[in-house]
């Protein structure tokens, strides 16, 4: 018989430590949980977004219990302003994209040699999966998309990054899925055959994310002694909802006096978000605290009394996945509002962890954080419920289900 394969995964992200969000936080967790030399990481050392080298990316790589190998650029950086003629779109591509994609090219074969590489996971699906595609032909090296959602329901229009969606995914070898909804979507939407997808939802770390009494420096940091604290943690994006809460604080403020809402994270909407509250006369009960460090995001989460988000569909079809921020504070031991759109309905069961709203409801978002911080009952329920339920879906758990389907992949040409 064919010797069994062990796993050794490059997985390749744009999007990863230092930089925050979601996805981040899912490659690196992959990476973490996984077992010693099944995992190696291809990541830039700048943001495509501006080409700005990440603050303290060298920190973060030294204390990673993984490989990580670091680039400049996985992909070109983004262009501002107006639409570029055809001619100028062909003379970026001959002098800037091609330069990228071969140096590129060349790294990941290097890897792939040295390294004894035998998969692939691709973390953004426009931008990355011509790597997968690649190293299949010249290598026969398998790879897997992992989808978060977005990446599939929102529209794409350009002639670069969008169009090849379904065929990348088509090529790929496997799919994840990190909810039942995104599963769907690539069914319905990019037509991938539903024998094809692994669905593995989002995990938490429980080690780091633990129910611990409020942190007095952290609330004495932002003046919210003796308030109740309601606290939203994201990218300020129109689809997180945060403009739909701040919309209901004055019909909160009204049933509970001493709330306080508490946003954690940055974003190109924070701008609107300030202008809501002013606009409302609630400045002085909604604090923007920005990035906060890896060190103190815990402890914002176990300082707070409620968690919300009440993520939305938005007209492009821009939604929320899944929604990792409500398994890290249902890890904290609290009670969360969602919204029901997207994979938050997954991430999110309604009277169980938390409540689930209308995201566009202002009034029914009020109705719900009242109705929890006015009920101690209803409240200890969802973080007794929620606490069970995220320690049933550590990391540790759905990286062994990613591991088994990488594993599952590697030998499946194996035969006796």
């Amino acid at each position: 018989m064919t010797q069994d394969k062990q796993v050794r995964c490059l997985l390749v992200a744009n999007i990863f430590p230092p930089i925050h969000g979601g996805s981040a936080i899912v490659y690196a967790s992959l990476a973490h949980f996984a077992p010693a030399g099944s995992m190696h990481v291809l990541a830039p050392w700048k943001h495509y977004m501006n080409s700005q080298e990440l603050k303290d990316w060298r920190v973060c790589d030294s204390a990673a219990s993984y490989p990580i190998t670091r680039i400049e650029l996985l992909r070109p950086p983004m262009v501002e302003g107006n639409p570029m003629s055809r001619l100028e779109s062909a003379w970026r591509v001959m002098t800037i994209d091609l330069p990228l994609y071969l140096k590129v090219l060349k790294e990941v074969a290097s890897i792939i040699k040295r390294e004894g590489i035998n998969i692939l996971c691709i973390g953004e699906l426009a931008s990355s999966s011509w790597i997968g595609v690649a190293c299949k032909r010249l290598f026969g090296i398998p790879y897997i998309n992992y989808i978060h959602g977005e990446e599939i329901t929102i529209d794409m229009p350009y002639r670069r990054f969008g169009q090849k969606r379904r065929e990348y995914l088509h090529q790929a070898d496997g799919v994840v899925a990190v909810s039942e909804f995104t599963t769907q979507a690539l069914v319905d939407l990019m037509g991938v055959p539903r024998e094809k997808i692994r669905l593995i939802h989002n995990g938490v770390d429980i080690e780091r994310f633990t129910p611990t009494p409020p942190h007095t420096d952290i609330l004495d940091r932002h003046g919210l002694a003796g308030r109740r604290v309601i606290l939203s943690v994201g990218r300020q994006v129109p689809r997180k909802g945060f403009d739909r809460m701040i919309e209901a604080m004055p019909a909160i403020l009204a049933e509970c006096p001493d709330a306080h809402y508490l946003l954690v994270g940055e974003g190109d909407y924070r701008a609107e978000l300030e202008r809501l509250a002013s606009e409302r006369d609630i400045s002085d009960r909604v604090t923007f605290a920005g990035t906060v460090s890896t060190e103190d995001l815990p402890r914002y989460y176990q300082s707070c009394d409620l968690f919300v988000m009440p993520n939305r569909r938005m007209p492009d079809g821009d939604t929320e996945g899944f929604g990792l921020v409500f398994l890290e504070a249902n890890a904290c031991h609290k009670a969360v509002v969602g919204g029901r759109a997207g994979g938050a309905v997954e991430a999110v069961r309604d009277g169980e962890n938390g409540l689930l709203v209308d995201g566009n409801d202002p009034a029914q978002i009020a109705a719900a954080v009242t109705r929890i911080l006015k009920d101690d009952n209803l409240r200890t329920h969802l973080e007794d419920r929620g606490l069970e339920r995220a320690r049933a879906s550590s990391w540790q758990v759905q990286t062994q289900r990613f591991q088994d389907f990488c594993h599952q992949i590697v030998n499946a040409r194996l035969t006796p």
